[in-house]
């Protein structure tokens, strides 16, 4: 979605976009609570006490063992040790890649049917560069697209005024040219 730069006749800065926001910007926060620090968390300098002492006693089985099943079973633990590491570190790591892109895909696809399907209007903003907003509801996404660039042009032409003032004033019905928000 691009965002259409434009510059009125008196010399203000606006910029007209189609927005997508979700619905309910409330829930939208509270979900965004998630990176709030826990009260258990552990700090960087601190060092944790609790664990288990583990000895390895490595010992003859009592019947003049070789040298030969220690060094077998040390290869083995080390071959345990670099696949789990690998699998730790670079494996997993990308399964989770590959899977939150999913996530993410089926969500974005399933967003945009639901407003397609549902007629959910879009949201054409016009903001100048002092901060003063204007908006307006349009049903499709071609219309929007229409709209945000006959608002840019009605801006880039005429600056901001009563929406009678606009030669496309019809065109645009539901723009509001002098009511920020």
């Amino acid at each position: 979605m691009r965002t259409v730069e434009i510059t009125a006749p008196d010399g203000t800065p606006w910029s007209v976009r189609v927005v997508w926001e979700p619905r309910w910007r409330a829930l939208a926060r509270r979900f965004g609570g998630w990176r709030a620090k826990r009260r258990n968390d552990v700090e960087p300098g601190e060092v944790l006490t609790t664990g288990a002492d583990a000895s390895i006693q490595v010992g003859g089985s009592g019947g003049g063992s070789s040298g030969d099943e220690l060094v077998i079973v040390g290869i083995a633990l080390f071959g345990l040790v670099v696949a789990g590491v690998l699998f730790w570190w670079v494996l997993l790591p990308l399964l989770l890649i590959v899977l939150d892109g999913l996530i993410v895909a089926m969500l974005l696809v399933a967003s945009v049917l639901a407003r397609v399907l549902l007629r959910r209007p879009w949201i054409v903003r016009a903001t100048a560069g002092t901060g003063e907003t204007t908006e307006m509801s349009v049903i499709g996404w071609q219309s929007a697209l229409r709209h945000r660039d006959a608002i840019a042009d009605s801006l880039r032409a005429y600056g901001l005024g009563p929406a009678t003032e606009h030669p496309i004033a019809a065109h645009t019905a539901g723009f509001d040219g002098h009511r920020p928000k």
